[in-house]
């Protein structure tokens, strides 16, 4: 009996580990399923059109636009422009495609690099300026460069005056008293840079003496800053939230000193590699010019990477990392502190023992491991970092081990090594919800996915295909939330009419009270209203042959032509797309050691019935060998039962009894799949086996 399938797709090279605890619950083939993390095994619902992109000529990337839960954006990126996609629909503006002008080349999309917060995200690129992508409704967004300079304006020149001169006293001496002032966001916090100075000529070290600063008000000010100059230094001397500040002989304290602008990011190969947010800061690393270096702005001022000197603890941070080698900082990450992955090695940056948070004075870099990173940028799962490895088609899970004091992981990918063998991960996104997988793209246009929770030990790969003769290519993914689950986001090529085109489709979710609300068809659109034989809206799948699941029934060998299929028969709701096959196949069948047989592995041996668990299912196949639907291999589950003819055939939960094509092998391993847009979850496999000498 096989009772789970958490061990998911396991690599040829595996076949004889059965000592390995994922050999039991582990399958030779997963194709279109995914493993849930209770350990049963379901065909993956099908992939929703959404629209073609604007050009399929031309290389193009996808940005998740996420500003709460009810509010989520599919951002399309192309050569130069930028589409908008809410709730799987283009944005219209005037009747047509809304859209912006970007700088972005399509052939530099691959290195972009987002992240936002609320209605604002920052775009990241080696070769472009740092750019702000703003939402203010669904058909207006603005793109625009950030100067990085603060948003608080400073007062204009002060006024200074002698309010007690103390000119012709006894011990007078002339001394020049300077002053600025600065203004203090009432919104944010931010400081501005010191107005010009001013000056008066007075001694405030008689008793008396007092000079008066006044100054211009500034819009958005909560309260003023006044500096006076001591040798050269402005140094604070005080502050108030008035127009005026009278100044009889304060100290100037040189250790808080006015602010100075500065912009880190100007010039050709000074621009960012990467960003994240930390600690309410914005943090920036890897330039051409200075890849190991890092940048975070001011406290709770992201475009502020002003300072003062010395440096205030809100004041923003530069460091480099000093290693052997120079490695580019490829991703950062906010996690137990900075994390730093570079094309080596992995970093934490913390304020140390003495500071709880990052700061100019309280900086501590320490190494975390020697692996190296790819440019894909990292997920996060819970607490548990995954990064794609430097070389190799490596992905690693990464968390903080307390009986270590420091990061550690495993390679999640290493009872999988066929499905990664000379490529490496071009692009992944997490769906949480509700299922826990990991989708993941990999540079020759195939899809793989991984069932992750760390807490239970599941780590189970499958495959993905799509499109007849399995043609299409994968080339990003994004999740977005939509209603009670997390959606993937698929941008793939296909070939349609002897021509390739990008399509954006979604996967829908997996949840249906009826079987006529199933939808297992790939690059499909559902038909809901009266009764229709005719259906149109095809076009994007001209010439294809099609699938139809019309009224809960399968309508096989359609044929697009002009947009539209006919049905044999009328039907209120209609799934209609390209067909899919989901299958698994177990591995070679082992008992354990057989009293009087020993090892059954070698031995010739048949399945003479299988018993399958089922959940919510209907349509299945089974045989000793691969085949389609057709082949005398595959044996078909017949499940009408209590239904009326011309009624749909409901889905089952519970146990069926198959008997498989007779046949003697040294495997004794059973292929199931699914040729129908119908659902198959499979929790259990009991097979009878007859064990030859």
């Amino acid at each position: 009996m096989q009772p789970s399938f958490t061990g998911g797709e396991l690599s040829p090279a595996l076949a004889a580990r059965v000592d390995l605890a994922k050999f039991t619950t582990g399958l030779r083939t997963a194709v279109n399923v995914f493993v849930h993390a209770h350990g049963g095994v379901s065909n993956r619902a099908g992939l929703e059109f959404v629209n073609v992109v604007k050009n399929s000529a031309h290389q193009c990337r996808m940005i998740p636009f996420q500003f709460s839960d009810a509010q989520s954006y599919c951002l399309e990126l192309g050569d130069r422009y930028c589409r908008f996609f809410r709730d799987g629909g283009l944005i219209l503006a005037g009747g047509v495609a809304y859209e912006i002008v970007t700088p972005y080349s399509h052939g530099d999309l691959i290195d972009l690099v987002s992240i936002q917060e609320a209605d604002v995200m920052y775009l990241c690129h080696p070769s472009y300026a740092v750019r702000r992508i703003a939402r203010l409704a669904d058909n207006n967004w603005t793109l625009e460069v950030v100067t990085f300079a603060r948003k608080m304006t400073p007062p204009g020149a002060p006024t200074v005056s002698k309010v007690v001169d103390t000119a012709g006293q006894t011990g007078y001496v002339a001394k020049n008293y300077t002053y600025a002032v600065s203004a203090v966001s009432d919104e944010t916090g931010e400081e501005s840079i010191p107005s010009p100075a001013a000056s008066v000529v007075n001694d405030l070290t008689i008793a008396g003496g007092k000079n008066s600063v006044s100054w211009p008000a500034v819009p958005g000010a909560a309260r003023y800053i006044i500096y006076r100059n001591d040798n050269g230094v402005f140094g604070y001397i005080g502050g108030t939230s008035g127009l005026s500040f009278d100044d009889e002989n304060l100290v100037p304290d040189l250790a808080d000193t006015p602010q100075s602008d500065r912009n880190p990011f100007t010039g050709t190969g000074n621009f960012p590699r990467c960003a994240t947010f930390v600690e309410q800061r914005l943090a920036f690393a890897s330039t051409k010019n200075d890849p190991q270096a890092v940048w975070l702005s001011q406290s709770a001022n992201y475009e502020n990477f002003g300072y003062a000197r010395p440096a205030k603890a809100s004041d923003a941070v530069t460091f480099r990392i000093r290693s052997r080698t120079v490695n580019e900082i490829r991703s950062m990450i906010a996690l137990r502190g900075l994390m730093l992955l570079t094309s080596a090695s992995e970093w934490i940056v913390s304020g140390g023992s003495q500071s709880d948070a990052i700061a100019p004075s309280a900086i501590k870099i320490d190494p975390q491991g020697y692996r190296g990173s790819a440019r894909v940028q990292p997920i996060v799962v819970g607490n548990t970092l995954l990064f794609a490895q430097a070389r190799g088609g490596i992905i690693r899970d990464f968390s903080y081990d307390m009986t270590k004091d420091g990061f550690d992981g495993r390679d999640l990918t290493i009872l999988a090594k066929h499905l990664f063998e000379n490529k490496n991960i071009k692009a992944w996104a997490y769906a949480q919800a509700p299922h826990s997988i990991v989708w993941v793209i990999l540079d020759d246009g195939s899809l793989v996915s991984l069932t992750y929770m760390k807490e239970h030990d599941v780590w189970a790969w499958t495959r993905h295909q799509s499109g007849p003769d399995d043609d299409a290519i994968f080339e990003d993914v994004i999740v977005l939330a939509e209603g009670n689950e997390d959606t993937p986001y698929f941008l793939l090529s296909r070939t349609i009419g002897g021509e390739r085109k990008r399509y954006i489709e979604r996967l829908r979710p997996r949840v249906f009270a009826r079987v006529e609300d199933a939808f297992f068809v790939d690059s499909g659109l559902t038909y809901e209203g009266p009764a229709a034989k005719v259906i149109s809206g095809l076009d994007h799948l001209e010439g294809q042959t099609v699938v139809a699941l019309a009224n809960g029934n399968v309508v096989r060998n359609l044929v697009v032509a002009l947009g539209k299929v006919t049905l044999p028969f009328p039907a209120t709701k209609a799934h209609i797309g390209l067909p899919t096959t989901a299958a698994i196949q177990t591995l070679d069948l082992d008992l354990g050691t057989v009293q009087g047989l020993g090892t059954v592995q070698g031995r010739q041996k048949s399945i003479s019935e299988m018993t399958m668990r089922v959940e919510k299912t209907r349509g299945i196949f089974i045989g000793p060998k691969d085949g389609d639907r057709d082949s005398p291999q595959m044996t078909e589950y017949r499940q009408r039962a209590t239904e009326r003819w011309n009624e749909a055939i409901g889905l089952y939960t519970g146990d069926i009894h198959m008997t498989p094509q007779w046949d003697w092998n040294t495997h004794g391993s059973m292929w199931v799949k699914q040729f129908d847009p119908l659902p198959m979850t499979i929790l259990a496999l009991m097979p009878d086996v007859t064990i030859g000498r």
